[in-house]
C-alpha cells in the first residue's frame, strides 16, 4: 500500500514518529507504551521517510511522429505520438512497480 493512496494512515504514523522523537524513548519502548507492533513502526517509518518519486510532464515535439525516451535504468522507449497518451501511463506504472 503506498503512502499516496492512504494519506490518513501515513499522517497517523507521522504523528507517532513526531511523538516518539520528542519522548526520548527507544522505538521498542514507545511501541510498547502505545500498543504498536515494532515491525509496523519500522515499516511505516521507512515508508513515510522514503522520498516520493515525481514524474516530469513531457510532450511530443511538434513535427515528429514519435518520441524516444532513454531511462536511467537502460530502457529505451520509442512511442508514436498517436499511442503516447494511451501507452505511456501503463509503461510508467510498470516501471514503478518493477523498482
Amino acid at each position: 500500500m503506498s503512502t499516496e493512496s492512504n494519506p490518513t494512515k501515513a499522517q497517523l504514523w507521522q504523528a507517532h514518529f513526531a511523538a516518539w522523537k520528542s519522548s526520548g524513548l527507544s522505538q521498542a519502548e514507545y511501541c510498547k507504551q502505545h500498543d504498536l507492533k515494532l515491525s509496523n513502526f519500522t515499516y511505516w517509518r521507512s515508508r513515510v521517510n522514503k522520498p516520493q518519486r515525481k514524474f516530469m510532464p513531457i510532450s511530443a515535439p511538434t513535427g515528429t511522429d514519435r518520441l524516444i525516451m532513454s531511462l536511467p535504468c537502460g530502457i529505451r522507449l520509442e512511442l508514436t505520438a498517436q499511442t503516447l497518451p494511451a501507452v505511456l501511463p501503463a509503461v510508467l506504472r510498470a516501471i514503478q512497480d518493477a523498482s
